[in-house]
């Protein structure tokens, strides 16, 4: 029998099947799952359609390794020669997989040569056999700056459309993408109950990447989407390699094993990631409330036109308002004939919209305009013209979908909407156009633009055109950062006083955009996208009329206030307990604005709020100054108040929204209904480890 493959460092061991070089086992600290493949080695999988077949396959399990060459203790190459096809035909050509163990992880690199070409996908790594020892398994990962969390074991949370595949999977659809793959989620993690995998690019990559899971054989139960006891999970890494289909080098793959939470599984990314993008505009620096309101949409009512913009703006000075977002004051409306970004003529004009942004000015209300360049309407006043720079699919075709609904029941039924086809920011021509139009505006006095749903591209993952100047077949999300760094070069000796604002800012985007906008509003948020960001400015959306949960969210993770009555078609004066509140809030923050509000979360504190029945309680955050000051924020969405037990707390005062301080010395605070109590150390710091 010839010995198995190891490879190993002095916490992980990788072992390797010398027959196929599929990967066999992955034993690192105690995460809990049981030996990886189930008996079936599993590395790769490489979809390369033959003879009108698109479901062939390279497959590890039914190749012969050809030569393997050690490099040390910790490192190997292994080499497969003229694979052969699930369809049974022998291609010419190579695979190289490159496997090494680092500092805990096994890392795993990709190349392929066949002379035949054709290949459209590779699944590296491919992992099989995914199975906890005991208890349940789960996945991890982060869209639109919240954590998400699937069941995969015993019940299986599939998403599948079950005509188109041969096992239950959770994947990405069509229309959002990015749910689980990178760069909108740039890592998972296969969590069991005391521990799991991560699975991630080694290094950042803009590259897309898929992530799937897969239940092997299949539902025991499928009415209650229960496995069996010998059902396994299998995680694939999905890569689409640019280019001529006959040979690429994939983007590095990191599987690190780790013990403990799942939140331990976030260790080996965060080392990864581009520092956070903080501001120089000094008003972000002082706590502030936003407006958003919508002038006009789609529809083209006249809402509000410039001149009651004015009044809002002063309604908003008036209720400490300090932001607003203005939505809708282009021709077309919200949403309409993107990416016009032209002052609609029926609120008023460029004139009207000057004036308005004028009058803010005057009254410290920065305005924010809301803009939208990552489609272009089919049929539109600009679809002519910028058609060429569309993003399109292998077949030449433009992606699209439908536009967004709004008011009117044709609208709300799909039936007069147009279409939306995403626009390919690798045409440099293009983003300078769109950073002259940005200039334009700050030279109206706005004082910032939101870009709206730039966290995606719709269906558009890959552009497949060849007249764009990049690789055919490259991902989408490439020039995501060139688009806003091209804004910034072009508003010149403005650009350190104007703010360039994202939706749902994925990871890599906090590096370049000053401000993430997201909606959060849930009792089950998981503030990932924070805790993946401590120091990062998060705006969150208010629609309620006394929203006193939503504050309490807002003081708990940071996040400044958008408040938006009547789904941001209202004014401060139509939710007045909330922007009240809103405004006790900002004081609050600015008490202790250098912790709370300038300051960063701190993740890996060690206090511990015990509710009055013993369990603990996961509504609280300690947050850090640049001088080590530190503060905890206890949140509760109980309708009544709540009291609390904190360990690795000393001598300390309490500050509230109401403004009243309390002395506390052992330990205990209450907390209001739907409310939010924030604890200052008088001596000891808070929190350290």
């Amino acid at each position: 029998m010839t010995s198995l493959l190891t490879i190993a460092d002095d916490r992980t061991t990788a072992t390797f099947d010398p027959e196929t070089g599929g990967l066999l086992a992955l034993d690192g600290p105690n995460t809990g799952l049981a030996p990886l493949a189930g008996g079936r080695p599993s590395l790769f999988a490489v979809e390369i359609p033959r003879g009108g077949d698109r479901t062939v396959v390279i497959e590890t399990a039914a190749q012969t390794l050809t030569h393997v060459e050690r490099e040390g203790d910790a490192a190997m190459r292994l080499v497969w020669r003229d694979p052969v096809t699930s369809a049974g035909e022998r291609l010419t050509g190579k695979i190289l997989v490159c496997a090494r163990v680092h500092d805990g992880a096994l890392r795993l690199s990709l190349s392929f040569r066949l002379n035949e070409g054709g290949v459209e996908a590779v699944r590296f790594p491919s992992l099989g056999g995914i199975r906890p020892v005991e208890g349940a398994l789960e996945l991890r990962g982060v869209d639109y700056s919240t954590g998400t969390r699937v069941s995969l074991l015993p019940v299986f949370d599939s998403n599948a459309p079950y005509w188109g595949t041969t096992f239950p999977d959770y994947a990405s659809g069509n229309l959002r993408p990015e749910l689980v793959g990178t760069p909108t989620s740039p890592f998972v993690v296969v969590a069991g109950e005391t521990g799991g995998l991560t699975v991630q690019p080694a290094t950042r990559t803009l590259d897309f990447i898929g992530w799937r899971a897969s239940l092997v054989p299949g539902f025991d139960d499928s009415l209650r989407r229960t496995a069996a006891d010998d059902a396994a999970v299998t995680l694939d890494a999905i890569h689409f390699p640019p280019g001529d289909n006959n040979g690429a080098t994939l983007p590095e793959m990191a599987v690190v094993p780790y013990a403990g939470p799942w939140a331990n599984g976030l260790a080996a990314y965060l080392p990864t990631q581009e520092p956070t993008r903080r501001s120089a505009v000094p008003w972000m620096r002082e706590p502030r409330s936003w407006l958003q309101v919508q002038l006009m949409s789609t529809e083209g009512e006249p809402r509000y036109d410039f001149d009651a913009l004015v009044d809002i703006i002063e309604e908003c000075a008036r209720e400490g308002i300090g932001a607003i977002q203005i939505v809708g004051w282009n021709e077309g409306g919200q949403d309409g004939l993107v990416p016009q970004h032209r002052p609609a003529e029926k609120l008023g004009g460029e004139e009207g919209l000057r004036r308005a942004l004028a009058r803010a000015r005057e009254l410290d209300v920065a305005a924010i305009l809301y803009v939208k360049y990552v489609w272009v309407e089919k049929p539109g006043p600009l679809w002519a013209e910028l058609e060429p720079f569309v993003s399109r699919d292998v077949n030449g075709q433009p992606y699209a979908q439908p536009g967004p609904v709004y008011h009117s029941s044709r609208k709300r039924y799909g039936i007069a909407t147009p279409w939306y086809v995403p626009l390919c920011f690798g045409v440099e021509a293009l983003r300078r156009r769109f950073a002259d139009e940005v200039a334009e505006m700050a030279a109206w006095g706005a004082d910032g633009i939101l870009a709206d749903e730039s966290l995606y591209h719709g269906r558009a993952l890959l552009c497949f055109a060849d007249d764009h100047g990049h690789p055919v077949g490259a991902s989408a999300f490439t020039w995501d950062d060139a688009f806003v760094e091209d804004i910034r070069a072009g508003l010149g000796e403005r650009a350190d006083t104007f703010v360039i604002a994202a939706e749902g800012a994925y990871d890599d985007q906090f590096a370049h955009y000053d401000v993430s906008y997201f909606r959060s509003a849930s009792p089950t948020h998981r503030p990932l996208g924070r805790q993946l960001r401590p120091d990062a400015r998060i705006v969150t959306a208010l629609t309620g009329f006394d929203d006193r949960s939503m504050i309490a969210q807002c003081v708990l993770y940071g996040y400044a206030m958008s408040l938006e009555p009547y789904n941001f078609k209202g004014r401060p004066g139509d939710m007045p307990a909330t922007v009240a509140l809103a405004r006790q809030a900002d004081a609050l923050r600015d008490r202790h604005r250098d912790v709370l509000w300038n300051g960063r979360l701190v993740v890996d504190h060690d206090v511990v709020a015990h509710r009055p029945d013993g369990a603990v309680h996961d509504l609280l955050t300690v947050w850090e100054g640049a001088d080590g000051a530190r503060a905890v924020v206890a949140a509760s969405y109980d309708d009544e108040p709540l009291s609390l037990h904190l360990t690795g707390l000393g001598a300390a005062e309490t500050d509230g929204l109401d403004g009243r301080r309390t002395r506390t010395a052992d330990g205990r605070i209450d907390v209001p209904a739907r409310g939010v109590t924030v604890v200052i150390p008088l001596s000891d710091p808070i929190g350290t480890l």
